[in-house]
């Protein structure tokens, strides 16, 4: 159950540096060049609420999505939910995991996404981002290598 812990809190860590990211920096010496800002450390260990959030999922349901998280490397757990998230590019290494994982694991995983009450209100685009994600990675995973 450690490995699904471990992707769901990565997820959430990837929202949260994101939103930080994406706070506006201030210029308050009122020049026209502001110095760079200090590159800012933040404390991405689980908050109470996304423990509270793991722990209230049904076991039957953890068993599932653990069993699942447990067919992809954290690596590619990471990949996978910024794909998602962030619309970014799942390799293809990640890609042939997502698919070796299965279509069941993948849309379980989303759900419960989707559900968190952080991504709740992204649920449309995540859903969106999942379809093109599995249809691509289905695409990946079925062409065999090029051969040099």
């Amino acid at each position: 159950m450690a490995h699904f812990n471990t992707i769901l809190l990565a997820a959430f860590s990837l929202l949260l540096t994101t939103a930080l990211a994406k706070q506006p920096a201030s210029d308050d010496d009122g020049g026209d060049n502001p110095a760079p800002a200090p590159s800012p450390s933040y404390d991405l260990s689980p908050a109470a609420e996304d423990l509270n959030y793991i722990n209230s999922i049904p076991p039957a349901e953890r068993k599932l999505l653990d069993d699942c998280s447990n067919r992809m490397t954290r690596k590619c757990g990471d990949n996978v939910v910024s794909g998602l998230l962030m619309k970014s590019e799942v390799s293809d290494d990640c890609c042939t995991q997502l698919v070796r994982m299965g279509k069941k694991c993948h849309n379980h995983l989303v759900k419960l996404l989707v559900r968190y009450p952080d991504f709740r209100q992204n649920a449309a685009t995540i859903k969106e981002s999942s379809r093109k994600i599995w249809s691509g990675c289905r695409d990946v995973a079925a062409d065999p290598p090029a051969s040099p």
